[in-house]
């Protein structure tokens, strides 16, 4: 039944899941960024960055409105975080290994990021076909449609042939409104939302489930 079908990967929180830390050092870039950038102590950065999250959804997006930095190194900074601390998952590379169908990463992060992440847990990067990551999307990223369509153009591919592991809700009703089958990846502890087809506690029980 899904031999076929084209597997899309997230990668923080799904193909790993170590709660909010790496989201809190990616958070602690930005703060870093903004100092560095606009000369500004802690509580200013703070400011900014409460202000910036008022308005936008990525912080990213307020470099083309109202700060004249590049969205590249804006991500390559914040991604560039230590994520030595991740547990090993061979088994996950095991199943990815056994898994016939193509596969393929799709996350806002960077590529770098995405493989410093898949050498620490020990999932071997030809495993996937390819990455696509924030910079592919035109930091448009997974909320908007249209980085779904940069994504889906680029490989020639079709959403109806596509399942998406994910751990972000939004994210997955976005793709579900364009046709993915979407998978959602923990919150077991919250209602299934009626544009998630599938939820598994973790990114294995989801691969058995679809090997």
């Amino acid at each position: 039944m899904f031999k076929d079908k084209v597997l899309v990967f997230d990668l923080d929180g799904t193909l790993y899941n170590v709660g909010a830390k790496v989201e809190n050092l990616v958070d602690a870039k930005v703060k870093e960024f903004f100092k560095q950038k606009l000369k500004l102590n802690d509580e200013e950065a703070n400011v900014v960055i409460k202000d910036i999250r008022k308005r936008y959804q990525y912080d990213v997006e307020a470099l083309d409105e109202e700060y004249p930095f590049s969205k590249k190194d804006f991500m390559d900074f914040i991604c560039n975080v230590d994520i030595s601390f991740l547990p090993q998952d061979y088994a996950l590379d095991a199943k990815l290994k056994k898994m016939p169908q193509r596969k393929f990463i799709l996350t806002d992060s960077t590529k770098k990021h995405v493989l410093d992440v898949l050498l620490v847990i020990g999932v071997a990067a030809d495993n996937f076909a390819s990455i696509f990551d924030g910079h592919d999307m035109a930091y448009t990223f997974k909320h908007n449609p249209d980085g779904f369509k940069l994504f889906l153009d680029n490989y020639g591919l079709k959403a109806k042939d596509c399942l998406l592991f994910e751990d972000n809700p939004c994210n997955l009703e976005v793709a579900k409104e364009i046709g993915f089958t979407t998978v959602l990846i923990g919150q077991e502890d919250k209602e299934k939302p009626s544009f998630c087809d599938y939820r598994f506690a973790d990114i294995k029980k989801a691969l058995e489930y679809f090997a």
